[in-house]
């Protein structure tokens, strides 16, 4: 690239050309022209240089400044700390989504992959991927790239509505609830091992909150709420007579959310 700006970051200055030769390397398996390559990369840059979360921060900034004592260490640690943090998910996402193409190997086609659903998917995970550190959340994010480059032969090929969805869902979705979906599978699972791929599982709140004690039953109850608006949980229905706390009411797992689990999030 024969011009290249920086993006200026606390103590460490990035280049469009260092990003959008990092992007590259982290997607070679799709064998896409350089100019779609290279459009990936300063789209991202761009989308870096700023933000509308730029202006919110600033705006933050400003006002916990005026904070006496304590506001100017709050606001060092905002300007500080937050962009440099949000680069390091975006190039761990995309590190690991160069080295899950390496893994995959022969299980990867780029070839036939539809340009303008990969390109709509790729700019959702990203959103999803400047907005979170949480670990299960970018691991879902660079699978679903994975994904998507998958033969269309692989077992464990996703259409791409489901994708979709599910980058949808990954950006919506609370890192508890995504915690609670992880106890919902297992639960599920142990009730009917091997049916949860193919059919819904039921199991009871109760159960839930066992494994979720830390949460209190109106925000366990919450969480689920989440789940269910995604269809990875369906709450089946008010109980005629209820006992106290939820703990009698009727939850059902679904295979959309085993498969977000455990194909996309790869939780255990």
């Amino acid at each position: 690239m024969k011009h290249s700006h920086t993006v200026a970051t606390r103590g460490n200055n990035v280049t469009k050309g260092v990003w959008c030769a990092n992007v590259r390397s982290a997607l070679c398996g799709l064998k896409l022209p350089d100019a779609a390559l290279m459009r990936i990369g300063l789209n991202i840059v761009r989308g870096m240089e700023k933000t509308a979360e730029d202006h919110v921060l600033a705006v933050v900034k400003a006002g916990i400044n005026a904070v006496p004592f304590v506001g100017g260490v709050v606001a060092s640690l905002i300007s500080d700390y937050i962009p440099t943090a949000t680069q390091r998910t975006v190039e761990k996402m995309l590190n690991d989504v160069g080295e899950r193409l390496t893994a995959l190997g022969d299980r990867i086609d780029a070839n036939t992959v539809n340009k303008d659903e990969f390109a709509e998917l790729f700019k959702s995970v990203y959103l999803v991927v400047m907005r979170t550190h949480n670990e299960a959340k970018l691991k879902g994010a660079a699978n679903l790239i994975v994904n998507i480059l998958l033969r269309l032969s692989d077992a464990e090929k996703l259409s791409y509505t489901e994708l979709d969805h599910y980058a949808r869902c990954l950006d919506q979705l609370s890192a508890g609830a995504i915690q609670v979906l992880a106890h919902a599978v297992a639960l599920a699972e142990q009730r009917e091992p091997g049916r949860l791929f193919e059919r819904s599982v039921r199991i009871n709140f109760e159960n839930l909150q066992a494994k979720a004690a830390e949460a209190s039953p109106s925000l366990l109850m919450g969480l689920v709420g989440e789940l269910d608006a995604c269809n990875f949980i369906h709450r089946v229905g008010v109980p005629s007579v209820r006992a106290p706390d939820y703990a009698n009411y009727a939850l059902e797992v679904t295979p959309l959310g085993a498969r977000f689990v455990r194909r996309l999030l790869e939780i255990a």
